[in-house]
């Protein structure tokens, strides 16, 4: 007999949330068709006002309704379409007397709806069914989360400062490069720094000086970002645990300090001044919006691809080499190769961060190839989740954010985060995405 979990008072909660999302929608909706009437939606909670924001005020909302509308239906999905929709409306009307009963209203039946939801577990003469992809390889609950992610990124723009999610995007690609090396390899480096770092140069050169365009400039970045991999690599897959770290770690070092003295670097001075260019040689970048739909792109196109590596045949010998390395090879895989490889890829992928992020802020210096860089990394995925899909994006957001909001506290903001830091680690011991997971028996 095919086994579910039942959770108590399911049918209360799914009725509950889908009455508090509808209601929460509906006033959001009043209030923007409210602001869109007046012609601003200033007076409502100190927006731009421009024509785009007045659309999306009502667009929004309207999107909460349904999501309230299915949550009998589709739980997960409309959980994560209200709880989107008060995050757009707390950021499109502000957060004020008249914002406030929406925005609770439809947190309150996000949560709820995503409390409430069903989970089956596959029995064995239903596994293959149930771990039957939805589509690109996403299992159902990833397809949604990564639908809710696609949502974000159109609608932040219009809501948050561009440059500001331009660096979001930036540390998750980095980050999600980092976690296919320690969470589905087992391989923990502290030397990604390298090679973020040199990828960032690279484009910063080549752009400045060579006036190439700016996916040649990224490109160049990435395939830095390779070849010093294979070269790295290969001198360090040859141990394991933490002597491949420290390995990882001098090699680095060599790299900072080669940055450090190489005429073509700037030295302590780094690139400035680098010109953002054009995409294909047509699209100027130097307009904000037009900047973050190609790092957008970048990020979507890197975090695809992590996901197609993690989920082929490949992928799934580098998870059998995480678990058990010996008995991998008594399979007869030539492990070192396959590490090496892996290895290769997220090397690649952190010299793309690292050109994206050069060409965004005009300048490549010695903190992308320093060792706090590597740490950075290392944390932002910790406290999202190890060999989680989302994770990795979760912690480059909460990362990002705290490092740009607390940055009021002067010289006491790296204690601050270091007490979060902690904070975090002791109570979602699988990171954030990780203990979510695991408490609703899905694979994020």
């Amino acid at each position: 007999m095919d086994s579910e979990i039942q959770l108590p008072g399911t049918l209360p909660m799914k009725i509950g949330a889908m009455i508090t999302g509808i209601l929460g929608g509906i006033a959001a909706l009043g209030l923007g068709t409210y602001g869109y009437l007046l012609g601003s939606i200033v007076s409502i909670g100190g927006g731009n006002g421009g024509s785009a924001l007045k659309a999306v005020s009502i667009v929004v909302p309207i999107i909460g309704i349904v999501g309230g509308a299915i949550v009998l239906a589709q739980p997960l999905a409309g959980g994560l379409l209200l709880l989107l929709s008060s995050l757009c409306v707390l950021g499109l009307l502000g957060f004020n007397a008249l914002t406030m009963a929406p925005v609770v209203l439809m947190v309150i039946g996000g949560v709820l709806a995503l409390t409430s939801t069903n989970y089956e577990i596959p029995t064995d003469a239903k596994s293959d069914a149930a771990r039957e992809s939805w589509f690109f390889g996403f299992s159902r609950a990833q397809g949604y989360v990564f639908l809710a992610m696609l949502a974000l990124i159109v609608v932040c723009p219009y809501v948050l400062y561009p440059v500001f999610l331009m660096r979001v995007l930036c540390a998750a690609l980095f980050a999600c490069a980092f976690n296919l090396m320690i969470g589905y390899v087992g391989l923990l480096s502290f030397g990604q720094a390298a090679f973020f770092g040199m990828g960032s140069y690279v484009a910063a050169w080549t752009i400045k000086f060579w006036h190439v365009d700016a996916v040649i400039a990224i490109a160049l970045g990435g395939a830095t970002g390779a070849v010093l991999g294979l070269c790295l690599g290969y001198l360090a897959i040859r141990r394991s645990g933490i002597y491949f770290a420290m390995i990882t770690l001098a090699l680095a070092q060599m790299v900072y300090f080669f940055c450090l003295e190489a005429p073509f670097t700037g030295g302590e001075d780094g690139i400035q001044q680098v010109p953002r260019g054009y995409l294909f040689g047509i699209i100027s970048l130097n307009d904000d919006m037009t900047m973050y739909w190609v790092v957008a792109a970048v990020f979507i196109a890197g975090f695809l691809l992590i996901h197609r590596i993690i989920h082929s045949p490949f992928g799934q010998v580098l998870k059998a080499i995480r678990e058990n390395e010996p008995r991998a090879t008594s399979l007869g895989y030539r492990t070192d190769d396959y590490k090496l490889i892996a290895f290769i890829l997220s090397c690649m992928l952190a010299g793309v961060a690292g050109g994206t992020k050069a060409i965004v802020f005009g300048i490549a210096t010695l903190t992308d190839v320093h060792y706090s860089t590597s740490g950075e990394v290392v944390l932002t995925t910790l406290v999202g989740g190890l060999g989680t899909v989302f994770g990795p994006v979760m912690g480059a957001v909460i990362v990002t954010a705290m490092e740009n909001y607390l940055a009021q506290f002067g010289s006491w903001v790296t204690v601050t985060q270091g007490a979060i830091f902690v904070v975090c680690v002791l109570a979602f011991r699988r990171g954030i995405v990780g203990e979510f997971g695991a408490w609703r028996r899905l694979a994020l």
